[in-house]
């Protein structure tokens, strides 16, 4: 969402997980009339967005970054998608925080983020604005990142060399279950939450390494201030350890299993009474 998202080939991470959207997506939208419509809040380069709109819904893809947004309409038009939404054209792109989103209530038969709102501040705030938008008897799907995972281990494992905790707004945060409960339960909405895996693949750690480092968003951030203090060398070498250690490959390649967790959710039909249940 927002913070050190400038620049940078943000695509080169990404890329080896965005097929977790298409799960994502093809849980949320089973069974739906045809061409529903389809949020998908933190959309990044447009994975969900994109996978939703191959499914026949007509989507709008929203992030607070407009070079993330620039990358989703390349990808988009790429891929053979019309650049915006219109009556005829299924698939969109908004600029907008996920604190205020810029639509009326039950604007959307489906809201999704896939590992999207997690970096937003104000957790509850976000979750009552994905409520809000999602119709009634709507449906809601957010995919985030577990923090004993190894993609929530990233940001500790560099941030420990900078003296300084993740603190109250880690984006892993929405990877805990009994959090996120507490976040939904005075709202009208029942939720789920279950751990999913994705797969992710790059051909080297050093690889791997090199895209993380290099990747818009907080890990950079801490990178030049871990050079200014002279410690990047050593963040690099655990951060290159940690991939090691989860790795599977036996081809000289990175492979490693990825555990989030995904929020389903179903909007009240009456909008009135609150309910959230969890568990693994």
């Amino acid at each position: 969402m927002s913070g050190g998202w400038e620049g940078g080939d943000y695509t080169a991470a990404g890329d080896a997980w965005a097929h977790a959207a298409d799960d994502v997506v093809r849980a949320a939208l089973t069974g739906l009339p045809a061409a529903p419509r389809v949020l998908d809040v933190g959309t990044g380069s447009g994975p969900a967005a994109l996978a939703a709109a191959r499914c026949g819904a007509r989507v709008l893809g929203l992030d607070q970054e407009p070079g993330l947004l620039r990358v989703a309409r390349e990808r988009a038009c790429g891929a053979g998608q019309p650049p915006g939404s219109t009556a005829r054209q299924p698939l969109g792109w908004v600029a907008g925080d996920a604190r205020r989103l810029p639509f009326r209530a039950g604007s959307f038969d489906v809201v999704l983020s896939t590992f999207g709102v997690m970096f937003a501040p104000e957790p509850a705030r976000v979750a009552a604005e994905l409520v809000r938008v999602t119709r009634p008897g709507g449906r809601l799907a957010v995919a985030s990142w577990t923090p004993d995972g190894i993609m929530g281990r990233i940001a500790p494992t560099v941030l420990r060399h900078l003296d300084v905790p993740p603190g109250p707004a880690a984006p892993t945060r929405w990877g805990e279950p009994g959090r996120v409960a507490a976040w939904f339960a005075p709202l009208p909405v029942t939720v789920r939450c279950r751990v999913a895996r994705v797969r992710v693949r790059y051909p080297s750690v050093a690889r791997a390494v090199a895209v993380f480092e290099a990747k818009p968003g907080p890990i950079r951030a801490h990178r030049r201030a871990l050079e200014r203090a002279g410690r990047w060398d050593r963040a690099r070498a655990d951060l290159s350890a940690l991939f090691a250690a989860h790795n599977r490959a036996d081809d000289g390649g990175l492979l490693f299993e990825a555990p989030y967790l995904l929020v389903e959710g179903r909007v009240r039909a009456d909008r009135a009474g609150n309910s959230a249940e969890h568990g693994r």
